[in-house]
């Protein structure tokens, strides 16, 4: 466990990198869009600051130089820097001829001159009763519901430790890597299957940054509300430059409490919100600039910070970068001729240093940035051959036609992830993308709805959204979480249309929106929920409390009372966290409950148990299902090597060892003190397991004993060098390579 002064110390490291990245993101923008305040002002400082952390983790990781240490004094240098640079008169080096000033700046909407537009971007929305304090209070409350909703789950990974998949199979196990080997350009294999070692990390790298300062595994159970906080900012700053703030968030939120993300984003490292609310809040950048008719010459950099925000999402997730280009073409277009290349400049250059880290490592690990594409028409690319393959990856357009599939799988995917009323959900995603297209009251959200839609189109074609044999897509319900970003940005602009205009038709859309949260999602079940009580207090602390401090301001409190209440929530903050952190290190995957809550599952539940209290182990993995569940063997305080045993090849492969004599040669090349050997996993069939041979090229070998066994699983102890020369005496074929059945 962690004593009170080590958990003290990780709080102050923590606070000496996120307070001063945080205070220099403040600056920056304070510096570069002097003009732009409130709810805009801090959706780019977030972006920024996101960005700022995530690039000193990977400089510092290029070097092989990742270190609580180094991260704090390279958070303290940056803010040095950013004071002394920001101490200079005039406006910053750089500044762009691409302004919507005399000329036409880059992308001032035609057809805008009706709307109000402040001098100062972020001065109060234009007046009307959607920007009224009720409104804005029942905006407050839905998303103190979606986040007691998330905490009920936060609460269950507490109790249990993280129990969603992906978590354990590689979100996790990449940043606990990633914070043992101070690095960021290692691969890290998970198993043999798939090729998710060269996926973009980005999140990741701020979960291993939060494991490095604090010690422990703790706060990413919480990281992805920053997101769900983040995708609530923009889908204000999506409504406010028409009046429309509270009902975006409202619309927005319909999605955010939808089940597809409530039982796996909070309490766990999944990645899926993270890209969309980046994707939504350069939108919301977008919009907000290209709502104002401001003379600012520093108008670029706004463009810079929208395009800062589409390449981190890049850098999260592959599967946003159809979206992510769709933006980038509105922004080109929306761009006056003869100004286009400056404006591509100010958005592509950002968004490269925002994800193309990850990208630049594919191209000199595997030859190409995109290894996942093998193919552009008649020509291959370089990608990595795979042996085992889990499941075919077919997409939902592979079954346009399919009635069959849309009646007995679609239909009822759609139902569990959407609710009852998905139909009316995903629909008025839709219509809020189409609306904008085809009426929106500018150009801009003329492209943005275009944007939504195309997102929502390449959802339908990308792989992996009907995996599963032919005619048995049993991965479509699981990943329909892909199409989030499109919708996200369509439920958005859902409240924008000018037939709103009127306030009858306001208070009726937020009726009808309220009707549906409640009806679809049923975020009433938190009540019935042994965690409510945490979901109250979670509410109250990062909800409730700081609205209430925001209005009192507003209202017209003095600096000082706020900023006194912000300081006594952080120091009830860390005083509750040091309990709750024990409670979760106490719980976390000891499996002493119910068994049906046991983690996870597989027969690797007795071998969790096992690796909690084992330390500065290395453990060797071994048949796919310890592999995609590998995170429990870092043991509870991480201080364990996991590796999966395989072989390396061109491109960045990794495959299964498919002969005995190799597999114990790789043992001993391991230099492992523990080995866990496991069936193939069975996507297509879960409860049935393949067997993997690597126990049979065990049999008799007097180097290793077992110290536990559950079912198929083994924990073996290595004490001595594997005899390669033992394998001809085994009664069992020395070459197989399990894979996923047909049928």
């Amino acid at each position: 466990m962690v004593s009170a002064p080590a958990y003290l110390l990780g709080i102050l490291q923590l606070t000496l990198v996120v307070a001063p990245l945080a205070w220099s993101a403040h600056r920056l923008r304070a510096h570069l869009l002097p003009d732009w305040q409130g709810a805009p002002a801090r959706l780019v400082e977030s972006v920024l600051a996101i960005a700022l952390l995530i690039w000193l983790a990977e400089l510092l990781g290029t070097f092989i130089g990742l270190y609580p240490g180094t991260l704090v004094a390279g958070s303290l240098v940056l803010a040095t820097l950013v004071l002394a640079l920001t101490r200079q008169s005039g406006l910053p080096t750089g500044t762009s001829d691409v302004s919507p000033a005399g000329g036409g700046g880059a992308g001032v909407p035609r057809g805008a001159e009706d709307a109000q537009h402040p001098s100062t971007v972020g001065d109060a929305a234009p007046t009307g009763p959607a920007g009224g304090y009720a409104m804005s209070l029942v905006a407050v409350a839905v998303i103190a519901l979606v986040t007691a909703h998330w905490a009920v789950t936060a609460q269950h990974a507490l109790d249990r430790g993280i129990f969603n998949f992906d978590s354990l199979w590689y979100h996790m196990p990449f940043a606990a890597d990633i914070a043992q080997s101070h690095s960021t350009t290692g691969l890290h294999y998970t198993e043999t299957v798939f090729t998710n070692w060269l996926y973009p990390q980005n999140s990741e790298l701020l979960n291993a940054t939060a494991i490095l300062l604090t010690g422990r595994d703790t706060l990413s159970l919480f990281l992805n509300f920053g997101w769900l906080a983040l995708a609530f900012l923009a889908a204000w700053c999506v409504g406010r430059p028409y009046g429309r703030g509270p009902l975006s968030v409202v619309a927005v939120g319909v999605l955010l409490e939808c089940h597809t993300l409530v039982v796996r984003e909070p309490g766990a490292a999944k990645n899926d919100l993270a890209p969309a609310a980046l994707l939504l809040a350069a939108v919301a950048i977008l919009v907000t600039l290209w709502s104002q008719r401001s003379n600012s010459p520093r108008w670029n950099w706004a463009l810079a910070a929208a395009g800062l925000a589409v390449g981190l999402a890049a850098g999260t997730r592959f599967t946003v970068l159809a979206m992510a280009a769709a933006l980038s073409l509105a922004v080109l277009v929306l761009a006056p001729a003869g100004r286009r290349w400056a404006a591509a400049g100010w958005w592509f250059v950002p968004a490269l240093l925002g994800g193309g880290y990850w990208y630049l490592r594919n191209l000199v690990v595997s030859g190409s940035p995109l290894p996942q594409l093998e193919s552009l028409g008649p020509l291959s690319l370089p990608h990595p051959e795979r042996l085992q393959i889990g499941r075919p990856d077919f997409s939902v357009a592979h079954y346009a036609t399919d009635t069959g599939v849309w009646r007995e799988w679609f239909a009822p995917g759609l139902h569990d992830a959407f609710g009852a009323l998905w139909p009316l959900v995903l629909g008025a995603a839709a219509l809020g993308a189409l609306i904008a297209l085809i009426w929106g009251r500018d150009r801009v959200l003329h492209w943005v709805g275009g944007v939504a839609l195309f997102g929502m189109l390449a959802y339908l074609f990308t792989p992996l959204t009907a995996a599963g044999l032919e005619g048995e897509p049993v991965g479509f319900a699981i990943n329909v979480r892909y199409a989030i970003p499109g919708l996200l940005v369509g439920a958005a602009l859902l409240p924008l249309p000018r037939l709103l205009d009127d306030r009858r038709c306001q208070w009726g859309l937020l009726g009808a929106m309220l009707v549906v949260l409640v009806l679809t999602d049923r975020p009433d079940a938190f009540a019935r929920d042994p965690g409510r009580i945490f979901a109250v207090l979670l509410v109250l602390l990062v909800v409730l409390v700081p609205a209430a401090l925001l209005l009192a301001r507003s209202r017209g409190a003095g600096r000082g009372i706020v900023l006194g209440g912000f300081a006594a929530l952080a120091i009830a903050l860390v005083a509750i966290g040091y309990p709750v952190q024990r409670h979760y290190l106490e719980a976390r995957f000891a499996n002493d409950g119910p068994q049906e809550e046991w983690i996870p599952g597989m027969s690797l539940d007795s071998a969790y148990r096992w690796a909690r209290d084992v330390q500065d182990a290395r453990i060797g993995l071994a048949g796919t299902s310890a592999g995609f569940a590998g995170y429990g063997f870092f043991g509870t305080d991480l201080s364990n090597r996991v590796l999966y045993l395989g072989a390396e090849g061109p491109h960045g492969a990794f495959n299964a060892i498919p002969t005995c004599p190799a597999f114990r040669a790789a043992v001993d090349a391991a230099e492992l003190d523990y080995l866990v050997t496991s069936p193939f996993l069975n996507f297509i069939h879960p409860g049935d397991p393949i067997p993997s041979p690597e126990a049979r090229w065990l049999r008799g070998e007097p180097a290793v004993r077992p110290v536990l066994r559950s079912g198929p699983v083994t924990v073996w102890k290595v004490e001595a060098r594997l005899d390669p020369g033992g394998c001809g005496l085994l009664n069992a074929p020395l070459r197989e390579i399990p894979t996923t059945p047909s049928r």
